[in-house]
């Protein structure tokens, strides 16, 4: 049996599945598919496939990287547990930082618009 992303209700509307495949990531769309929902509403529910995907991809990249921090810890005479610990420190200082630069650009954006309008 073929799982469809859409189907047709009763009163002619036409109703997504949410059948979603192993990976939690909504089902890619058949052709039948496509032809009974139309343009907009395949662009949308095609843009939330690429965002779940993308969502899927960020979080088996940030897995990765803590396992690959995690066993450099470890390797150093360090715990799993302060591992984690020490990972989440790591990275709320990236965040940190990374909030300092946007302030800073935001902040050079509103002085060069002052500046102009001057």
């Amino acid at each position: 049996m073929t799982k469809e992303a859409s189907r047709l209700r009763a009163d002619g509307t036409i109703e997504l599945t949410g059948v979603k495949d192993a990976d939690g990531i909504l089902i890619e769309l058949s052709a039948y598919d496509i032809e009974r929902m139309g343009g907009v509403e395949v662009e949308k529910y095609q843009e939330q496939r690429r965002r779940q995907i993308a969502a899927r991809s960020a979080e088996a990249e940030e897995l990765r990287r803590f396992e690959q921090f995690q066993a450099a810890f470890v390797k150093e005479g360090g715990t799993q547990a302060d591992a984690r610990a020490a990972y989440k420190a790591m990275r709320n200082a990236e965040a940190e930082q990374a909030a300092a630069f946007a302030d800073e650009a935001a902040r050079r954006a509103q002085l060069d618009a002052a500046m102009r309008v001057l």
